[in-house]
């Protein structure tokens, strides 16, 4: 399916062993990492595969995290072999028991006692249903003086089926995420990580959820700073609709009878009973069955991912998101999001598929409008398909302007919440609003749409991710090595000051980005092309119409945007 595109496959470069592989002592036990060299022989101690909470299995299935038991010895912490259970990309990896991390730091305070490191934490991406922290190279970021930390979540099934009440309320991803991110600040500063100065960063499902946890007010001081790269919480594909429908019917998928059941307690028991290949397999089979062409885009809400919970003593979140962010009930801490000029070309890179899409738009218009508007007069709903399609065609079929229709996707999918999310938060905390619209090499997406941009879903992250070749700079243009540098510099320079462009650099071409204010009128965004260049208005030609036809609707309760 279309996040099945997302996931970016990546392998180590060269890693050289040390005699001298370092030992840490944690509340919970000794690990024994390693000591390893950049591509730029760069020397960094890696620990991966920490447990940070107890295996999952068994009765603790569906139920939020529990810390980690002590061990006794040394645990061997020099390699990661495991990833969650996932839809579609099933490896020898997966397991049920995958909730660990991995630490990347450029030095130990056994080697100086005085390093205290900024520190960024990772949350992969892959539509909460597939990725793992296997394929998240450190070179450049140890490279830059910081320490990187990336995790393993429970995914698809495991992570966020939900019955919708107390029995299996749901949302076990972002608690994992959130455990994770209290370990990390419990216990960096043993890798001579600063616990004050973390940030949190992800793309895709990873930048939303990044976003849940800044809605997670309890997390308050855990981090600092944080950058969503092509996802929010309003995201329409953010949140499931159905849960208490799919829990059940993916339940379906091994004893029938659950599809005529409707007792919680009775599915929790049978599902925590099934062999965990079994479950990762009726969730894909029934994923497959309810997916449609047009389901690629996501507008309607995605299967297996986060949920609005019942009140129950475990909960993440149990209201709507949209308000909580309008009412300011978020953590406040310094934020970059963004989004690349043209999110959905990455979901649409066949356009003989995508032309059956639009064909499908054509004949059922109201499958354009989205969901979290909250229509239920059939022919306001009509009147608002109308609406929505005149923004891209004016009138016309879709199916005779791909390029619109490319547009429409983008926006709808990733682009208008991005910047409505941009757009309220900025009136809490410092926001640094971003379009990615550098088209090099190695973005790897390659399809073009007359009348669209140019740049992908997932593409700005080929230049953090060494997907070139291992981090060998000199198997891509030089361009594509320069966009590299300013990104991660931007990255990093934001973690270590909370600021992405705290003074002049030649190399960011002296611009400064500036924090986006909107009460004067001005929409400031920084564009990251080939130039970097502060922009005003994003999507200038779209994104305002999309603002008058939720105003029109005369109600804000909306859930996502």
């Amino acid at each position: 399916m279309w996040f099945k595109t997302l996931l970016v496959v990546l392998t180590f470069g060269t890693l050289t062993n040390s005699t001298e592989d370092p030992i840490i002592e944690l509340p919970t036990g000794k690990i024994q990492g390693r000591q390893l060299t950049t591509y730029v022989n760069k020397t960094y101690y890696t620990f991966q595969k920490i447990p940070y909470a107890a295996p999952p299995v068994g009765s603790l299935r569906f139920k939020a995290p529990q810390p980690a038991q002590k061990w006794d010895g040394i645990l061997n912490t020099t390699s990661i072999d495991v990833s969650c259970h996932q839809i579609q990309i099933n490896q020898a990896s997966d397991s049920e028991d995958c909730l660990f991390l991995n630490v990347h730091t450029p030095e130990l305070p056994e080697n100086d006692p005085n390093v205290s490191f900024p520190v960024m934490l990772y949350i992969h991406g892959g539509g909460f249903m597939q990725g793992s922290s296997i394929f998240v190279p450190p070179d450049l970021f140890v490279n830059q003086g910081v320490i990187l930390v990336t995790i393993n979540y429970r995914l698809a099934a495991f992570g966020f089926l939900s019955t919708e009440d107390e029995v299996i309320p749901g949302n076990n991803g972002l608690k994992d995420q959130r455990l994770a991110i209290q370990w990390t600040h419990q216990n960096i500063h043993l890798f001579g990580g600063n616990p004050e100065k973390i940030t949190i960063f992800g793309g895709s499902a990873g930048s939303s959820s990044v976003g849940y946890q800044l809605l997670k007010q309890e997390s308050s001081g855990l981090f600092v700073g944080a950058i969503l790269e092509s996802g929010s919480f309003l995201s329409p594909w953010a949140l499931q609709r159905n849960a208490r429908h799919t829990a059940f019917h993916t339940a379906a998928v091994l004893n029938s009878s659950f599809s005529t059941s409707n007792d919680s307690t009775d599915l929790l028991e049978f599902l925590q009973g099934v062999k965990a290949e079994d479950l990762d397999a009726a969730s894909e089979q029934y994923f497959l069955e309810v997916s449609t062409l047009w389901d690629y885009d996501a507008p309607k809400g995605h299967l297996y991912v986060p949920v609005i919970e019942v009140k129950n003593p475990d909960a993440f979140i149990t209201k709507k998101m949209y308000g909580l962010l309008k009412a300011g009930n978020i953590i406040k801490v310094p934020t970059i999001i963004g989004f690349n000029s043209e999110e959905s070309l990455t979901i649409h890179q066949d356009p003989s598929v995508f032309q059956s899409v639009l064909e499908a738009w054509d004949a059922n218009l109201d499958l354009i409008v989205p969901t979290d508007m909250q229509i239920t007069d059939p022919e306001k709903y009509s009147e608002m398909a109308l609406s929505v399609r005149n923004i891209y065609t004016e009138g016309e079929p879709f199916a005779n302007r791909p390029g619109d229709g490319i547009r429409y996707a983008s926006d709808n999918g990733f682009t208008r919440s991005i910047i409505k999310h941009a757009e309220l938060y900025s009136a809490f905390a410092e926001t640094y609003l971003y379009q990615f619209s550098y088209d090099g090499k190695t973005g790897n997406i390659s399809v073009h749409y007359d009348g669209a941009e140019s740049v992908g879903h997932g593409e700005e992250a080929m230049y953090y991710l060494c997907s070139f070749e291992g981090c060998n700079f000199s198997k891509i243009s030089e361009s594509d090595g320069i966009t590299s540098d300013r990104l991660v510099k931007l990255w990093t320079d934001f973690a270590k000051f909370q600021n992405p462009t705290p003074e002049e650099s030649e190399l960011l071409q002296n611009i400064t980005w500036p924090a986006l204010s909107v009460s004067g009128g001005d929409f400031l965004y920084l564009d990251f092309n080939e130039n970097l260049e502060i922009k005003n208005h994003p999507k200038s030609a779209t994104f305002g119409k999309w603002n008058e036809l939720y105003d029109s609707l005369g109600y804000s309760d909306f859930d996502t945007y």
